[in-house]
């Protein structure tokens, strides 16, 4: 963790009127009085990347007073760098190709006229350094998270803090900031040989499964979360080539076609398979996860019961997160309809929203989301999958599914600069039915070929209305994150969020509206704690 925040006062670390302030897993580098690199994160070996290396380029690309080539910085990371100049301390602040590591920004005032300025990678912790009034609940993000789960547009639940796109490079100094990109986003294919492109792109996730253990704790083995799917497939066959010990885990019932499907993928591997349970015991995640915000949603608590105490003995979590966005038939996206931003907003907002939103919420969430797509520009698959990435894949990252809390690191394959980029050059078409991904599998793990092993296609091992139901102890935890009497503002309907306890403990709710619950609960819950 580290954060960089306007402080006139003299600092332990920091350059004059920049404080840098990290925990123990961040790296601090630099000459005294002149300059400091701070960097929280890894760097893929393999690539001949070091911190050291990093800041001499760093330190040359400033002397020389030209950009910085950053296309050989590859892996996961966030980071600034001080400098001291006559005129007054300069900030680079950087985050990795794919925004794998956040990056927040808060500025006094416009970019040609800043006061102030605070940067970090850790959401929680760069809010108390903040104005009280930057902290208060932005409105436009809870619209949004109501209605689609996910904040847009960079928008964070605090109303001064943004959350910073992929391969950001934000620079401060002399009372102005400057906004530019190392990556973006580019769906533009161009591979054309089907064969070609399946052997690439396995090639890549091996060489991504052998980065992941050069970064792994290998005393201990690595947790896979196994859902029988593909993803998680193919990074536990990545990670098993490149010789990483590994432990399963089931999240869910184990009476459910996924399990049965877990554990066959588990016996081909011939690795354990843990079954989590615990499954009603989210509740007693809230305020650890409220303390580690953004935890997009505090019912993917969930996902932290019973794995709480895997994790502790792991080398690390691993998932397939982004396999789906990236090669699965969920990635595909039309390329006909409307063609605007506007009118495609429009469009993905009626594909996405879970609940009608309210008319002011349209024209909020809409304008948002149309902004967002003019930054991407690009063909209309380019923007709608664009979108897809930035606000409603990479949003959910800090979930309990891809989160430990601070104990451990997270890691997929598919979170690999160089997968990512072979993935984005397939044609929209190959997506069609899996057919890529079915092929992947079959030519290279043959035993796990979805037509041996069929691959789940429903959430039924899932049920949170049955882990809900009874639950005493969930009632007792959600009544503190909401006052019981307020109106929940549902759409076409009167009911306080007590109401709602009462009937998700009766059993009475429906999926459906336990999920509404949740988002509600969960934007009460930043403005109890943090707005």
């Amino acid at each position: 963790m580290f954060s960089v925040v306007s402080d006139d006062d003299a600092v332990t670390h920091g350059l004059p009127g920049l404080r840098v302030v990290t925990d123990d897993r961040a790296t601090l580098l630099g000459r005294d009085g002149h300059d400091l690199l701070v960097l929280d994160g890894v760097l893929h070996p393999d690539g001949g990347m070091t911190p050291p290396r990093l800041l001499r380029m760093l330190r040359a690309a400033a002397d020389a007073g030209t950009a910085a080539d950053w296309s050989a910085v590859k892996g996961r990371y966030a980071g600034a760098y001080l400098r001291s100049t006559p005129g007054g301390t300069q900030l680079l602040a950087f985050n990795d190709h794919l925004g794998v590591a956040d990056l927040y920004a808060w500025t006094d005032g416009p970019d040609h006229a800043v006061r102030r300025v605070a940067v970090g990678d850790d959401f929680a912790a760069l809010l108390p350094r903040i104005p009280a009034s930057a902290r208060r609940l932005d409105e436009h993000a809870a619209d949004a998270f109501r209605v689609l789960g996910a904040t847009v547009n960079g928008r964070t639940f605090a109303r001064g803090v943004r959350r910073l796109p992929p391969g950001t490079l934000l620079t401060f100094g002399g009372g102005t900031v400057r906004r530019e990109r190392s990556w973006r986003y580019r769906f533009e294919p161009t591979a054309r040989d089907f064969d070609e492109a399946v052997d690439r792109c396995w090639h890549l996730i091996t060489q991504a499964g052998r980065r992941i253990a050069a970064h792994t704790e290998r005393r201990r083995p690595a947790l896979l979360g196994i859902s029988g799917g593909h993803d998680s497939r193919v990074t536990g066959a990545a990670c098993l080539a490149a010789g990483m010990e590994l432990t399963g885990y089931f999240f869910g019932e184990r009476d459910s076609t996924a399990a049965r499907a877990a554990g066959h993928v588990a016996r081909v591997w011939d690795v354990p398979l843990e079954f989590t349970g615990h499954h009603g015991e989210l509740s007693r995640y809230f305020e650890r996860a409220l303390r580690h915000q953004p935890l997009a949603d505090l019912e993917w608590c969930k996902y932290l019961p019973g794995r709480d105490t895997l994790v502790a003995g792991s080398g690390a979590l691993l998932s397939g997160r982004l396999g789906d966005h990236l090669l699965s038939d969920k990635g595909h996206q039309p390329e006909d309809g409307p063609q605007d931003d506007r009118a495609i907003a429009t469009d993905l907002l009626r594909e996405l929203a879970k609940e009608p939103p309210e008319p002011t919420a349209t024209e909020r969430i809409v304008t948002d989301i149309t902004e967002e797509l003019a930054a991407l520009g690009g063909s209309s698959v380019q923007r709608r999958r664009g979108f897809n990435f930035h606000s409603m894949s990479m949003s959910v990252k800090q979930c309990g599914l891809f989160h430990t809390l601070g104990k451990i690191p997270h890691h997929s394959v598919f979170e690999d600069i160089d997968v990512f980029e072979c993935a984005l050059d397939l044609p929209n078409a190959w997506r069609v039915g899996n057919r890529f991904y079915d092929t992947l599998l079959a030519r290279r793990q043959p035993r796990l070929a979805p037509s041996r092993v069929a691959v789940p296609t429903t959430n039924e091992h899932k049920p949170i209305e049955r882990w809900l139901r009874g639950n005493a102890e969930f009632a007792a935890h959600a009544g503190h994150l909401v006052d019981p009497a307020e109106d929940m503002a549902l759409p076409g309907r009167r009911q306080t969020f007590g109401e709602a306890i009462d009937a998700i403990v009766a059993g009475r709710a429906t999926r459906n509206e336990i999920h509404g619950f949740f988002r509600r609960a969960t934007v009460k819950a930043y403005e109890r704690t943090h707005g």
